[in-house]
């Protein structure tokens, strides 16, 4: 944050006079004179800019009070409260001026010497107003002094912290419920002389009426001033609500903190037994806290400040220009100059003993912390929104820790982030003298800071986050090894982080890989079964055709009806066979040939039983394997071919007849299959291309389907060979 040097002393009275009231002549009517309050006070929350609490509340007690003057002599003020009783009362405002609505004799502070801010808080306190003129000896007047001027001035952050918001609750509660109108709540306020009203809903889960929402008087003038009809406004349709609220035993400095987060002004105070206590605004506790504690605090702030300047002009004349080169040529100076050196190599050596961030991070900060001998280091990492939160923290024993507190400064992204991204440094030996805003100052004093040292860590153009040394004791001087020190590990910390945000992404796409292949796995397994399935019930069904056919074959007395029967019984065990075969296999896109043509051989011979004592069979097809689109008219066209030969090539049965089933892996990813007998051979006079039997047709129709060519080896007497070469099929779920 940009650092000014300020030397004004906190109780002196020039520093908490605003010199820019607003200010109208005697002859201004009361009209206008509102106009101009609700006119300052729209403008000074601008949409879309950040401001601080301090800056608010500056510019709304400008708003809230005019100075009723001529030329440089002072007549009177015109105060909110002045505006609403003129609002009440139903007269004409055009018509009367603020002459008549000033107050009299007029309460005001005479500036001298004598003279400070804790002077001007009596004199508020004493007359119970917000708003004090300042005139000069010859009464002309300088300016105003409200609350808000003297809280921005009075530095208290630590006397309340220390104290509850029990203790600056004082102003009766007036509540009232929100279908009220805005003139009846006026009138409300002028009644018990406050200036805002709690506004109330019934709430059926809670048997009574709950705090929804606040008018304050200001809003009732801005509602006025547009030129509407307060008698017909409902309350509940313009008021600021949620309504925050706090337990009286919270720290007054943490609620107000919390209070400029959430971006309103006043807060409900609730006790022990959940009874409304009363309600607060951002300058209460100038009102009710004790004047002697308040000055003795400031007092006390102020010596330690003198004390530290002293201490430090002292020790700057006793240096020489050379000092960098001094503190290396005696043994102190190399010593801390070792010291950091072995910072940086031991964090250097974390970065590549380990993957985990946070222990890199946590020993460095540790080592920082004992090396600068400071209370606190932490390191803060940004959200999008410019919050952030503390990850890793070395402190102090006796210190409240900061870990995983999160904040969100409201002035940091406009006003600070860019600097830091530009790699910019914040040395802060006093917050209360280095010019920081008050809502800094506010949340350094909730971790008791009092001096600060701050890098950025940066990701390329990307704010990461902060390395922070902090000494919470009192003020510090930081020297420019120990700054030094730190953007050194600032910038390792970058190369740590960096490291393990891409050891962590590769560790995630292996998880997300993992889970991947484990669904697949799991989706597969879940094919398999369901393929396993089909080709069981697939079996299933055309082992009962072939039963209903082998029953149905009992009925029947035609020989040639019959064979025809057992023809079509062996078709359809062909094809159930493949599928009883993928179904045993753990392979399920391809079917082990050679079993298949063993399984198939055996069905046929025990199919034509007294055939097959008239020959022997024999496969060969070892180290074949065929998808099911290929096994299936592979397997059509065996059956076919050994039926035949079984059924018409050994008249005369012998020991030498042998039919031969051979299928073997030829060139360019063809088969061979191979069929032949030793039989009496293919009749010359048939083409078995042309031809009325079923079977030899099917043959023909199964090798065309396989992309194959057939060939027939024919000698008289001396068997039958069909040759048939072919490719395989890919699955396509042609068959």
């Amino acid at each position: 944050m940009h650092l000014q040097n300020s030397s004004a002393p906190f109780l002196s009275l020039d520093p908490v006079i605003d010199r820019r009231p607003l200010t109208v002549s005697l002859d201004t009517s009361l009209s206008n004179a509102i106009a101009m309050m609700s006119k300052a006070q729209s403008s000074c929350v601008l949409p879309g800019l950040e401001l601080s609490l301090n800056t608010i509340l500056m510019s709304e007690a400008r708003a809230s009070g005019i100075l009723i003057v001529e030329g440089a002599r002072l007549l009177g003020v015109f105060a909110e409260r002045d505006a609403l009783r003129a609002i009440v009362s139903g007269r004409d405002l055009t018509a009367v001026t603020v002459a008549d609505g000033v107050r009299r004799p007029v309460i005001a502070l005479t500036q001298s010497e004598d003279q400070n801010a804790f002077t001007a808080l009596s004199q508020l306190r004493q007359h119970r107003i917000h708003h004090l003129p300042v005139v000069d000896e010859h009464e002309q007047w300088l300016g105003i002094i409200t609350p808000a001027s003297l809280r921005s001035v009075l530095q208290l952050d630590e006397l309340l912290k220390s104290k509850q918001l029990a203790e600056i609750v004082s102003s009766p509660v007036v509540q009232a419920p929100a279908k009220m109108t805005v003139l009846e709540l006026a009138q409300l306020m002028v009644d018990h002389q406050v200036d805002c009203v709690v506004l109330t809903a019934t709430d059926d889960t809670q048997n009574g009426s709950q705090p929804v929402g606040l008018i304050l008087e200001r809003h009732v003038l801005q509602l006025w001033a547009l030129g509407l009809d307060l008698s017909q406004i409902r309350a509940e349709t313009v008021m600021s609500a949620p309504f925050l609220h706090f337990a009286s035993s919270e720290s007054v400095l943490v609620a107000y903190w919390k209070m400029q987060q959430t971006k309103v002004q006043r807060f409900g105070v609730y006790g022990n037994q959940g009874d409304l206590l009363g309600v607060v605004s951002p300058t209460s506790f100038l009102e009710t806290l004790d004047l002697s504690e308040m000055q003795s605090i400031v007092e006390q702030l102020q010596r330690s400040i003198k004390q530290f300047e002293t201490s430090r002009s002292q020790s700057t004349q006793d240096q020489r220009p050379e000092l960098d080169l001094q503190l290396l040529e005696n043994p102190v100076g190399l010593l801390e100059q070792l010291q950091c050196s072995q910072i940086l190599a031991g964090m250097a050596l974390h970065i590549r003993e380990s993957l985990n961030l946070n222990d890199i991070l946590q020993r460095s900060v540790e080592d920082v912390r004992h090396f600068l001998k400071t209370d606190r280091v932490i390191i803060y990492k940004f959200h999008p929104d410019w919050s952030g939160t503390t990850v890793v923290e070395s402190v102090e024993n006796g210190w409240r820790p900061a870990l995983n507190s999160s904040v969100r400064d409201t002035c940091f992204g406009q006003n600070y982030a860019q600097a830091y991204k530009e790699g910019r440094t914040q040395v802060c030996e006093d917050i209360y003298t280095a010019g920081l805003t008050q809502c800094h100052i506010d949340i350094l004093v909730i971790y008791d800071i009092r001096a600060s040292l701050v890098v950025p860590i940066l990701q390329g153009e990307h704010l990461w986050g902060l390395l922070c040394a902090y000494h919470c004791s009192g003020p510090r001087r930081w020297h420019s090894f120990e700054v030094e020190l730190l953007k050194q590990l600032a910038t390792h910390m970058a190369i740590a982080i960096q490291q393990s945000e891409l050891y962590q992404q590769v560790q995630n796409e292996l998880k997300e890989r993992r889970r991947t292949e484990e669904q697949l796995k799991l989706s597969l397994k879940e094919k398999e079964a369901l393929l396993k399935e089909i080709h069981h019930r697939v079996k299933n069904n055309l082992q009962v055709i072939s039963s209903v056919l082998r029953l149905q074959s009992d009925y029947i007395k035609d020989e040639r009806v019959l064979t025809l029967f057992k023809d079509s019984q062996n078709r359809i065990r062909s094809m159930a066979l493949i599928h009883e075969k993928l179904h045993q296999s753990s392979n399920l896109l391809k079917i082990n040939f050679d079993e298949y043509v063993r399984d198939l051989a055996d069905n046929l011979l025990r199919s034509y039983a007294a055939n097959s004592q008239a020959a022997t069979l024999r496969t060969q097809a070892a180290g074949v394997h065929l998808n099911i689109d290929t096994a299936i008219p592979c397997g059509l066209i065996i059956n076919e071919l050994v039926s035949n030969a079984l059924k018409h090539a050994f008249p005369t049965p012998t020991s030498e007849n042998e039919i031969l089933v051979e299928i073997s892996p030829a060139a360019d990813n063809r088969f061979i299959l191979t069929i032949r007998d030793n039989g009496i051979g293919f009749p010359s006079e048939l083409d078995f291309r042309n031809t009325e039997s079923l079977g030899l047709e099917l043959v023909c129709i199964f090798t065309e389907q396989l992309d194959g060519t057939i060939d027939l080896d024919q000698a008289e007497g001396a068997g039958t060979t069909f040759t048939i070469k072919f490719s395989e099929l890919e699955n396509t779920g042609k068959v």
